[in-house]
């Protein structure tokens, strides 16, 4: 097939530079021809995603795409990757690095990354074959979608974080035509998956039509914040706690609810046996003050630190540092505390009033009562268990990553495919 006869929106198929394709970690390294040294890779009958992507593992978008690959995989479904840069692989995932992509400009680079990636897809699935769905992340990517679903009239899903409309005022040249290409990949695509609630409603206000397919993504949980790669005892430090002392984090609204009072006077039990325990409790509210009363009447000012207010990087950072993350509720509380600390890898302790139906004694936390013996035991059920924090962090790390993980955003794009169902 000639770029003359694939010649559609501007960008036509070039033939002259071709990709390097990778099969699930083979050896073999293969250059795409047209002559008869190109092998097919062998043939699945699953529906197959083709998932294209501009942007470098490295990078914000790219990141997102490295950690929705293998929950696609796990979901059993064969995900073929258009990419300039080299992506892990892993079973059912197939990697077609393309090659950095050489241009004078963007505009220019985008067209030869087109000419490429719809080169590869082509060769690589045949007319006859499974059924396949396109994904692509960012306009980048909207040509060569524009492209595949003209020629193969396949479903083609975009997936868009932001718009040039949020990112400038449309005054450049550059600026204008990715708008343009946005506003045909919103007119064209099957299903437009949106990151952000605002550039949906941008969207369907400049293209209308595209009301009935916007569909909202389901943010995982953004476990890679506290992979901070940190020494523990330098976040430790800034709280004047020592680099081997056991450090117990809460955090929440200082309420009543929230039962930051039960953990604080907790503290001489737990101190008793523990004498290097350090408790650091996060957050502003009423109970502030009768917070700090209660730590100098309980002579507790060298083993308990309340900083106030924290969030974003602080605070992943402080997590990421704990040794133990308690959630000391009196009723259900929000669960960002449970998931950051199965994030961080770090053992929760919590109530049983605290998250009903999504934690399991002693299988991802240790369970215990609104009370301060109760909570003394279960603190020190972790300190004394070396075994028990390890299983804790690693179960629920597991179902953080099935529940609230890329795992829900696998699943989202399995239902636009219509593969309703892990395999």
């Amino acid at each position: 097939m000639t770029s003359t006869t694939l010649a559609q929106n501007g960008f036509p198929i070039a033939t002259e530079r071709e990709p390097v394709v990778h099969r699930n970690g083979a050896a073999a390294v293969e250059m795409i021809a047209d002559g008869p040294n190109y092998r097919t890779p062998p043939p699945d009958e699953r529906h197959a995603l083709a998932l294209f992507c501009f942007d470098s593992p490295d990078g914000f978008v790219g990141g997102q795409v490295r950690r929705l690959l293998p929950a696609l995989a796990r979901r059993g479904t064969p995900v073929h990757v258009f990419a300039q840069h080299d992506f892990d692989e892993c079973d059912d995932v197939t990697v077609h690095t393309l090659g950095m992509c050489d241009g004078a400009g963007l505009p220019e680079q985008v067209e030869e990354f087109t000419h490429r990636a719809a080169n590869a897809f082509l060769r690589c699935f045949p007319t006859d074959g499974p059924p396949v769905t396109l994904l692509g992340f960012e306009w980048p990517t909207a040509p060569a979608l524009s492209l595949l679903h003209g020629v193969r009239h396949l479903p083609a899903v975009q997936s868009f974080h932001s718009l040039e409309r949020q990112r400038s005022d449309l005054t450049g040249e550059l600026a204008r035509k990715i708008d343009e290409i946005e506003r045909q990949a919103l007119r064209e695509s099957r299903a437009v998956l949106f990151h952000d609630a605002a550039s949906a409603e941008i969207a369907k206000y400049w293209v209308p039509e595209v009301g009935n397919r916007a569909v909202a993504a389901r943010p995982p949980f953004p476990v890679w914040r506290f992979e901070t790669g940190l020494d523990p005892a330098s976040v430790k430090a800034r709280f004047q706690v020592g680099p081997v002392d056991p450090t117990i984090v809460c955090v929440g609204d200082l309420s009543d609810p929230y039962g930051q009072d039960l953990v604080v006077k907790a503290m001489p039990g737990i101190l008793k046996n523990h004498q290097q325990a350090r408790l650091i409790v996060v957050g502003d509210g009423s109970i502030y003050w009768p917070l700090r009363v209660y730590t100098r009447y309980l002579l507790l000012e060298h083993a308990v630190r309340l900083p106030g207010h924290m969030e974003g990087q602080a605070l992943a950072e402080l997590t990421a540092a704990a040794d133990m993350i308690v959630v000391p509720s009196r009723q259900q509380t929000p669960w960002w505390p449970i998931l950051a600390g199965w994030a961080a890898g770090r053992p929760v302790v919590a109530t049983h009033n605290a998250a009903p139906g999504l934690l399991e004694h002693e299988q991802d936390a240790v369970l215990c009562y609104p009370s301060e013996n109760s909570l003394v035991w279960g603190v020190e059920r972790v300190l004394y268990d070396a075994e028990l924090r390890k299983n804790l962090a690693e179960r629920g790390r597991a179902k953080l990553e099935e529940r609230f993980g890329w795992n829900i955003l696998a699943e989202q794009v399995q239902e636009i495919m219509g593969v309703t169902k892990p395999r």
